[in-house]
């Protein structure tokens, strides 16, 4: 904390920072412990999600056929087929399987912070808050509908930019009803920044002048105004980079803006 000017315009600051790094070192066992899109693992941070690694995007059918296999049969619309997200073949051996799942992510932040700003001038009295967290990953659920494009929903405008054929997309897939390349599993393709900074509060508020309540008999009076979640910066795409302690958003609702006014008097 500081405080940067003292006088009749004074201004005070206070920092808050914490540093987080955790990390499993034994488990009840060898087995790791699965739950949703996370896993409990030695050598790696509680919660850490759990997946496959993607690797671009096949742009024609000899790509498919020269890869390790992803999916297998003759139908070519419940197959792997160009448009189809290429996914990593870690253990080598030529078949992309549950072995092939490592960890994609860490939910946990490295940084908390927050920082406030109190201002006063007079009967003027100003007070900024903001918040925030770094370096931690989240899992945006809501786009295996909103941008999977293998069933009947409303999509995001993303896919706007998919996979329509050779050299067109190396990142969004093609269109597939019932993805049969399992385009949506569970994979780094949802995996997103979950950092940000929030400007949390704004609060404006005036002390009437003594002189003033003196001639209606008040010892003080106090206005106010206010504004709650103000703004946000952030790289994350969702509603709301604020999710739940597990890293997952999955159609969390978005924190509303508040805007209200007070009055105190003291008689």
């Amino acid at each position: 904390s500081s405080r940067n000017f003292v006088g009749e315009f004074s201004w005070d600051t206070s920092l808050n920072a914490s540093y987080n790094k955790n990390e499993i070192i034994r488990l009840n066992g060898d087995v790791p412990m699965y739950f949703d899109n996370n896993i409990h693992s030695v050598g790696h941070p509680v919660s850490s999600f759990y997946g496959y690694v993607t690797n671009g995007i096949f742009q024609t059918q000899e790509e498919v056929d020269r890869y390790a296999i992803q999916t297998q049969g003759n139908d070519p619309y419940n197959r792997t087929s160009a448009g189809d997200i290429r996914f990593k073949d870690l253990n080598n051996d030529g078949v992309i399987n549950d072995e092939d799942r490592t960890v994609i992510g860490n939910p946990n932040p490295n940084w908390f912070f927050s920082l406030t700003n109190n201002f006063s001038y007079k009967g003027w009295e100003l007070s900024v808050f903001l918040q925030g967290v770094s370096g931690n990953k989240i899992y945006n659920a809501n786009n295996v509908d909103n941008e999977g494009m293998a069933a009947a929903y409303n999509q995001t405008t993303a896919v706007l930019n998919r996979w329509t054929g050779e050299g067109t997309s190396n990142s969004m897939p093609r269109a597939i009803w019932g993805d049969p390349n399992q385009n949506c599993r569970v994979s780094d393709r949802f995996v997103e920044n979950g950092s940000y900074l929030r400007l949390k509060n704004i609060t404006l508020s005036y002390t009437l002048p003594k002189k003033w309540m003196q001639k209606i008999q008040l010892e003080n009076a106090r206005i106010s105004f206010s504004c709650e979640n103000v703004a946000t910066i952030t790289g994350y795409s969702g509603f709301d980079p604020e999710v739940d302690i597990n890293g997952i958003d999955s159609s969390r609702y978005p924190i509303s803006r508040t805007f209200s006014m007070g009055l105190n008097f003291n008689f």
